[in-house]
């Protein structure tokens, strides 16, 4: 029989480790352990935040130790939320469980591309880069769907415990396939003490925000991240609001990454069709576009109305993921051997903040549950989509006036 290569165990892997059956009804655990709607919202911002803290070590330690080591460590780190959340409950210990997560993430998206790329490398197929990321993050996505289908059956019968001790399991798994990838051998970078270490993070991290190649994609790739963030832990306080059965949580869900496999697999294809810079330009307008649905949908509050809306934003966020994974190969181009997972969590790490700061900004702008003070959701994604355009027009024009720079 024919062993599975490095790649394929990894997209298992991540495939067991993205069944996230909690997921589609997090609000409702975060209700059992008496939080709020509200709380919800700030909660994932200020753990964006979180996450952007160790970041960029993150990637420095994968550059320096393993980035095998690391993507255990990375898995591991959400096994123990699991386990925190099904031996005890309440808000610190929720929280607590966040951290973990946000740990989780900052390991994960640092390091599992550069990993890739290194084992590509290794193997003189470099030129598969793009495809292979693709099909990760297909499997992540997939395991995400295949998890949603099932979730709110599971909920409605048998409550939360169950869900977790599902993710527990199938994480335990993960791990231990984890275990079995090689070590494709990379280079490392060149500082040995720990204040070297710290200047040369600093002078990647510098240097990396100031090549032009990639500084601006950086910058709008952020920018699209944060605004998905946003719709997305905006559905289920939409569908809430919406007075929407449990089955349309799950269902959302499904679909939305459903198709985030389906643009992340066809990703190559996406990418040679429209070209790097027009992709970023049709991601932009339909971004806008999703601006619009959240602001119908929470204007009506209307159970089928939220639906179809979320179907056409997650269509947008599609989009949005496929942009995100041709700007990583793009970075790749462009990175230093001894530095590339540094360089690939300065971008995540971006990402994180303005992500993480969207929602915070988000939860003070919108009324508190039961008040009158503040904006209402409609009017709040208004005012920020207003914001997002600004912006993406003025970088638009910035990557539209380089583009027209004689190549040195």
């Amino acid at each position: 029989m024919k062993t599975l290569n490095p790649l394929n165990r990894l997209d298992i892997a991540c495939f067991l480790r993205s069944q996230l059956y909690l997921a589609p009804v997090l609000l409702l655990f975060y209700q059992q352990n008496g939080l709020t709607i509200a709380d919800f919202v700030l909660f994932q911002g200020i753990f964006q935040l979180t996450g952007i803290v160790f970041e960029i070590p993150c990637g420095y330690i994968a550059d320096v130790i393993s980035k095998k080591k690391v993507l255990i460590l990375a898995f591991t780190c959400f096994f123990l939320r699991a386990v925190l959340w099904l031996s005890f409950s309440g808000i610190y210990i929720v929280l607590l469980g966040e951290l973990f997560n946000a740990l989780s993430r900052a390991f994960l998206s640092g390091v599992y591309d550069s990993y890739i790329y290194d084992y590509l490398k290794n193997e003189n197929k470099t030129k598969r880069m793009l495809k292979e990321c693709g099909r990760t993050n297909f499997a992540m996505s997939s395991g995400a769907m295949f998890a949603a289908i099932f979730s709110a059956t599971l909920y409605a019968h048998y409550g939360t415990t169950v869900l977790l001790g599902l993710e527990f399991c199938l994480t335990l798994i993960s791990i231990l396939l984890l275990t079995s990838l090689p070590n494709p051998p990379s280079a490392r970078p060149h500082a040995k003490t720990i204040k070297e270490k710290f200047i040369e993070i600093k002078d990647t991290t510098v240097t990396t925000i100031k090549n032009k190649n990639i500084n601006v994609y950086i910058l709008y790739s952020a920018l699209l991240f944060s605004t998905t963030s946003l719709f997305c832990w905006c559905f289920q306080p939409l569908l809430k609001m919406s007075s929407a059965p449990v089955i349309m949580f799950s269902s959302i869900y499904v679909i939305n990454h459903a198709l985030r496999a389906t643009f992340s697999y066809y990703v190559n294809k996406l990418k040679k069709f429209f070209g790097f810079n027009r992709l970023l330009v049709v991601t932009t307008f339909l971004c806008l576009y999703s601006f619009a649905c959240m602001i119908l949908s929470f204007y009506f509050k209307q159970p089928n109305v939220a639906f179809v809306c979320l179907i056409f934003v997650c269509i947008g966020i599609g989009f949005q993921l496929a942009f995100a994974i041709a700007n990583i190969n793009h970075i790749h181009d462009y990175a230093l051997e001894e530095t590339r997972a540094t360089i690939s969590s300065v971008n995540n790490m971006l990402q994180q903040t303005i992500s993480g700061l969207s929602l915070i900004c988000f939860k003070f702008v919108i009324a508190p549950d039961n008040e009158t003070s503040g904006l209402s959701f409609a009017s709040a994604f208004s005012l920020f989509g207003v914001f997002y355009m600004s912006l993406f027009i003025f970088l638009l024009y910035i990557i539209y006036q380089r583009s027209r720079e004689p190549v040195k």
